[in-house]
C-alpha cells in the first residue's frame, strides 16, 4: 500500500463556484459533493473539517477548509481562509500536504492577492513567542506539495506574503520582550544587527549626543531612568536616482511607561512594555520593504526612551526646550509619548520627506472614541487621494483604521502654557485630537499623518491572526499601500 497523503482543499458554499480545473479527479469531486450534501464537509467561511476519502482505490485523509460564497469573498477573508488553515496544521502537527491550490481560487480576486495572503498567514498565523519559557516546542515545519502547473508563479507570490509575515512577526517579538530586557539600548543594538549586511543603514544617538545636539524632549523624558534614551535612524535608499523623494516614519519606543511623578495606578502599569508597539511597527516595515525591495527612499526615526521617577525625572511643571528652539511646559509627565515624537517629528522633517507618518500608542482617548480594535488616524496637510488610498488599503488588509480631526481648538490649545510656548497637557475633552495637534506641530508645512494605535496595537484575545499579545498593528497597511505606489528592483 502507498504512503496515505493529507490533502489540503478549499470548499465554497456552492461547487459551481470553482474555477475551471479547480478538481481534476472526477471521483475525488464526486466524493467531495456527497460529502458536502451529508454535511460531513462545510463551506461556511474558515471552516475546517477532515474526512476520510478513496483517491485511486486508496484510503487518503482530507482536511476541507470552507471558502464561503463567491460572490461575497473579499480578500481579507483569505486571512481567515488561510489563518484557521495553518493554525489547525500546527495545532495537530501535520507537516506534509498536498494542497489543492486552485480551489482556493476567485473568479474575481487575483492570484497575486490570495497567495500573498497565504504566505502572510503561514508566518503571522502560526506565530509564537516562547522566548522566555523553558518548555518550549521544536519549531514547526510544514511542507507543501502543490498540485497544478501554475503553482511556480503562485509560490513567488506566497514568498512575497512570507516577508511581510516575518516582518510582521519580527516586530511583535519586540513588543513582546520585557521591558528589563528591551531598554533603550538594547533595542538600538538588536535592531542594528537585525538590519547588518541589509539595504538599511542603522545609526543611533546616545544620551550624550541627545543633549549636546538639542534633542530636549527626548532628553527630559529619558532622563530618570538608569537605562538612558536613544534615537535610532534607519535609512533605505530604494531608489537612489531620486535621492529627495523621501518618506519619513516615525515610532514612539517607549520601552516602559510607569508615568513618571504622573504615577499610573498599579493596573494601568501592567503592559506598559507595549509602549513602544509603535517603534516595533515601523522597525517592521523597514524590514518588509527592504525585503521586498520597494523602490522608494524611507527615513526611520525610532525615539527610544523609558519613563521612570527618580531624583533627576522630569516633573510636573517642569518646562524644556525642543529640539524645534520652543519651550514646552510639561503638566504631565504621563503624557510623554508626544513629548519624544515632537523632537522625532522634527528632526525628521530634516531629511525634506514629501510624507511624514508617525505610529504610536499615544492615547487612551482614541480607544475612548473608537474602540480597543480600531487606529484613529489624523491628516494635516495631506492630499485627500493619498488618504483615501491608504485607508482603503487598510480595509482590504482588515484593519480598521478612522480619520478623526484636528481643529483649530486643539492648535490653540497646544499653546496654552502661561510661561512657555507650548504644553503637553490640558484639562479639556478631546485628548487624542490634542495630542495629534502637539505632535504635527514639529512637522511644520509637511504633510504629516499621525497614527494613534492605542488599542489595536496589542490584543488580549487569539485570532486568526496569530496569538494574543503585540500585533504589528499597520505594518500589513503600509507595506501594501507602497507595494500600491512602488514598482519593485529589477
Amino acid at each position: 500500500m502507498t504512503q496515505s497523503k493529507i490533502h489540503v482543499i478549499g470548499v465554497p458554499d456552492q461547487f459551481n463556484q470553482y474555477v475551471e480545473g479547480a478538481i481534476k479527479d472526477e471521483t475525488l469531486f464526486e466524493a467531495l459533493k456527497s460529502l458536502k450534501a451529508q454535511k460531513f464537509i462545510k463551506g461556511h467561511l474558515g471552516t475546517i473539517s477532515t474526512v476520510p476519502v478513496l483517491i485511486n482505490n486508496e484510503p487518503q485523509k482530507v482536511i476541507t477548509v470552507g471558502l464561503g460564497n463567491h460572490n461575497q469573498r473579499e480578500q481579507r477573508d483569505y486571512l481567515k481562509i488561510w489563518g484557521t488553515l495553518f493554525q489547525y496544521l500546527q495545532r495537530e502537527r501535520i507537516t506534509d500536504i498536498q494542497l489543492y491550490e486552485k480551489t482556493f481560487l476567485s473568479k474575481a480576486i487575483a492570484p497575486k492577492a490570495i497567495f500573498e495572503v497565504m504566505g502572510l498567514q503561514r508566518e503571522q498565523a502560526t506565530y509564537e513567542f516562547d522566548n522566555y519559557r523553558s518548555d518550549k516546542q521544536a519549531p514547526y515545519e510544514l511542507n507543501i506539495e502543490w498540485t497544478s502547473q501554475d503553482s511556480i508563479s503562485f509560490l513567488t507570490h506566497v514568498k512575497d506574503g512570507q516577508k511581510l509575515g516575518t516582518a510582521i512577526n519580527y516586530a511583535r517579538t519586540l513588543g513582546n520582550m520585557p521591558p528589563n530586557i528591551l531598554t533603550p539600548d538594547h533595542l538600538a543594538t538588536i535592531v542594528q544587527r537585525h538590519f547588518a549586511d541589509t539595504p538599511v543603514d542603522v545609526s543611533v544617538k546616545d544620551e550624550q549626543m541627545l543633549q549636546r545636539e538639542g534633542f530636549g524632549l527626548i532628553h527630559a523624558v529619558g532622563k530618570g531612568s538608569i537605562n538612558p534614551p536613544r534615537l535610532i535612524t534607519l535609512e533605505y535608499q530604494g531608489n537612489p536616482e531620486q535621492p529627495d523623494d523621501v518618506i519619513a516614519l516615525i515610532g514612539k519606543g517607549i520601552t516602559y511607561d510607569s508615568g513618571g511623578y504622573s504615577i499610573k495606578t498599579k493596573t494601568g502599569m501592567p503592559t506598559m512594555k507595549f509602549d513602544m508597539c509603535g517603534a516595533a511597527n515601523v522597525i517592521g516595515m523597514l524590514d518588509a520593504i527592504s525585503q521586498l525591495e520597494l523602490q522608494v527612499n524611507i527615513v526611520a526615526v525610532i525615539a527610544a526612551a523609558e519613563n521612570m521617577i527618580a531624583a533627576n525625572a522630569m516633573k510636573p511643571d517642569d518646562v524644556f526646550t525642543a529640539l524645534s528652539g520652543e519651550t514646552v511646559e510639561v503638566p504631565n509627565t504621563d503624557a510623554e509619548g508626544r513629548l519624544v515624537l515632537g523632537d522625532a517629528a522634527f528632526y525628521a522633517n530634516q531629511f525634506a520627506p514629501k510624507l511624514i507618518i508617525d505610529f504610536a500608542t499615544l492615547t487612551g482617548a482614541a480607544i475612548v472614541a473608537l474602540g480597543d480594535d480600531k487606529a484613529a488616524i489624523f491628516n494635516k496637510n495631506v492630499e485627500r487621494q493619498v488618504l483615501d488610498n491608504l485607508l482603503e488599503t487598510s480595509r482590504r488588509a482588515d484593519e480598521s483604521v478612522y480619520e478623526l480631526p484636528i481643529t483649530d481648538t486643539e492648535r490653540r490649545n497646544i499653546k496654552d502654557s502661561e510661561i512657555a510656548d507650548l504644553t503637553n497637557h490640558v484639562n479639556a475633552n478631546g485628548k487624542a485630537l490634542f495630542a495629534a495637534a502637539f505632535v504635527t506641530h514639529f512637522s511644520g508645512d509637511t504633510p504629516h499623518l499621525h497614527v494613534d494605535i492605542a488599542g489595536p496595537a496589542t490584543t488580549t484575545k487569539a485570532s486568526y491572526k496569530g496569538p494574543k499579545g503585540a500585533t504589528g498593528y499597520m505594518i500589513p497597511t503600509i507595506v501594501q499601500w507602497m507595494m500600491s505606489q512602488y514598482s519593485r528592483r529589477a
